[in-house]
């Protein structure tokens, strides 16, 4: 009898370790937070997300919309705040399923971003590969903003960028770890996506669909943002950027667009020389493109020339904006620390990169057609 007992006497000890969890639908998740500050006050904003319907939806059971709620609170301090959230919300409270930041663009200045960087170090369920963003846009309307044909914020833009920069690769999305990194790295110009709301875009159920969008880049240097600005202001940002997989350029002859070309997978070097010791610095790129369309008769060689020097104007046009605003773009203050730190410590004011007219020496790019489509080039 005592032997018959013991297996079930053990099976009963097993089982004990499941009686403290929680259902699904007893527990909000986190799905993204946005920080403000303002009157040396935090505001956060913090949007839930329920999996009860998400489950279904894996399982086989449909489409099904996933309700979200979007709750506000404010404190002197960022932990003060994440603890303002719980008294009214009436249930258990997990991060650990977060997965995006949103700084408004007043919130990216030294104490705000240090504050929630530092509790984020120290609050284990919060995982570092979050994706973190900049805004311009009210937060509880950014918030509020869900995907089309009732599908899950879980598969938004917030926490799923990725899918979306491989298809058209701009502006790169950049994780917790790499922005905390970035940001520390001496000599380094941060890049912070901003996130925005197209209004005018998308219609459902014949009624206007606000959906959000990448709308630019805020460039950080020692925790504090330098300037925002929006994409058709910094084409030139893609030839730099890594992990650029796919990406278009719209080639025009005097003002009219006669070819499209998509780019796969561009390589950019940056190298420098000494001159009177001052660094001068050469941006060489490889790029391959496929053939779209071609608008008006071209040889082959005078489409590779006029998309070469499309892409050359991108990018010293990219850096004649960051010299007037005085924001390195093109990252040349790292590249001189990695390689020369002695020559970088001299040259630069305040771990800044003086950005001169010839600082940028030249841009050489070197594009080769792998495939024009069935239809041949002009003789």
């Amino acid at each position: 009898m005592l032997k018959r007992a013991i297996p079930l006497l053990l099976s009963l000890t097993l089982l004990t370790g499941c009686w403290g969890t929680k259902d699904i639908d007893h527990v909000v998740y986190v799905h993204a937070m946005g920080v403000d500050y303002k009157d040396h006050k935090f505001i956060v904003y913090v949007q839930f997300i329920n999996f009860t319907g998400l489950a279904k939806t894996n399982a086989g059971g449909g489409q099904q919309r996933v309700d979200t709620a979007v709750g506000k609170a404010t404190g002197e301090t960022f932990n003060i705040v994440t603890d303002n959230i719980y008294p009214s919300i009436q249930q258990m409270v997990s991060w650990g399923q977060i997965k995006g930041i949103v700084f408004t663009e007043r919130a990216l200045k030294a104490k705000p971003v240090k504050d929630v960087l530092d509790l984020i170090d120290r609050y284990n369920e919060i995982r570092h590969t979050l994706w973190v963003y900049a805004t311009k846009e009210p937060l509880d309307k950014l918030f509020s903003t869900v995907p089309l044909l009732q599908a899950s914020v879980y598969f938004s833009l917030l926490g799923n960028p990725e899918d979306i920069f491989q298809q058209s690769s701009f502006i790169r999305p950049i994780r917790l770890n790499r922005f905390e990194s970035d940001l520390n790295e001496p000599g380094k110009t941060a890049r912070v996506p901003y996130l925005g709301i197209s209004e005018k875009t998308w219609e459902e159920n014949h009624q206007k669909k606000p959906m959000l969008t990448l709308s630019g880049i805020c460039f950080m240097r020692q925790h504090e943002v330098q300037k925002c600005f929006n994409r058709s202001k910094i084409m030139g940002i893609r030839w730099v950027e890594e992990k650029i997989s796919r990406t278009p350029i719209y080639i025009k002859k005097g003002k009219r667009v006669v070819a499209s070309v998509v780019v796969l997978g561009p390589k950019a070097k940056i190298a420098y020389k000494m001159n009177k010791g001052t660094p001068e610095f050469t941006v060489e790129l490889k790029v391959q493109g496929s053939i779209i369309e071609v608008l008006q008769p071209l040889t082959e060689k005078e489409l590779i020339d006029l998309a070469q020097k499309t892409i050359e104007k991108e990018i010293k046009d990219l850096y004649e904006l960051g010299r007037k605003y005085d924001i390195d773009m093109l990252n040349l203050s790292e590249i001189l620390y990695r390689e020369n730190p002695a020559a970088w410590k001299r040259i630069t004011v305040d771990k800044a990169l003086p950005l001169k007219k010839d600082t940028l020496k030249d841009v050489k790019v070197k594009l080769s057609i792998s495939t024009s489509g069935e239809r041949k080039f002009t003789k």
